[in-house]
């Protein structure tokens, strides 16, 4: 049990950095999307004297562009990914800690086995509300935030605990 514990709590803080990643690119991906739209709508670009022979051209581009900003919220990441992002991170960061504090008194041997066992089930059956909200916001997994995650939480059970994640 003692084992079960610690890869859940492990996997939990994978989770978590995870998510802060996937948050942190959103957030990126999210203010160079507005920058872009801010720019090119603010700076002129239409109405320079080039465009005046390609007025189909200029109709065309600010047909793109308005379809670009209405279809933004559902293309790049908005408020309501962010707040999921962090209600989920939150979520982890929690659950985490109920893991960590249940290994903690298990091996101290503060508590026994089936009462452990009972606990942990009781903890773990909570992760499903969790996996909800991150299967809503993350479509894809990607291999370059899995492995920034994964060096991540090594570095974490590593300075905290002195270990290689082995409990």
């Amino acid at each position: 049990m003692r084992e079960r514990i610690w890869y859940e709590m492990v996997d939990a803080k994978y989770k978590s950095i995870y998510c802060g990643i996937f948050l942190s690119r959103q957030r990126i991906i999210n203010k160079w999307f507005n920058v872009f739209i801010l720019a090119f709508s603010t700076s002129g670009v239409i109405g320079w004297p080039f465009w005046k022979g390609f007025p189909f051209a200029t109709s065309i581009i600010i047909m793109i562009m308005s379809l670009v900003k209405l279809l933004g919220t559902e293309l790049v990441p908005n408020d309501n990914t962010f707040k999921k992002a962090e209600k989920a991170i939150d979520m982890y960061c929690d659950y985490f800690n109920t893991l960590e504090n249940l290994w903690y008194e298990f091996d101290r041997e503060n508590i026994n086995e089936t009462k452990a066992m009972k606990k942990f089930y009781a903890i773990v059956s909570k992760e499903k509300d969790i996996s909800k909200i991150v299967n809503e916001i993350i479509k894809s997994k990607k291999l370059a935030f899995q492995n920034k995650a994964e060096m991540e939480c090594d570095n974490y059970f590593n300075n905290i605990f002195n270990t290689n994640n082995n409990g």
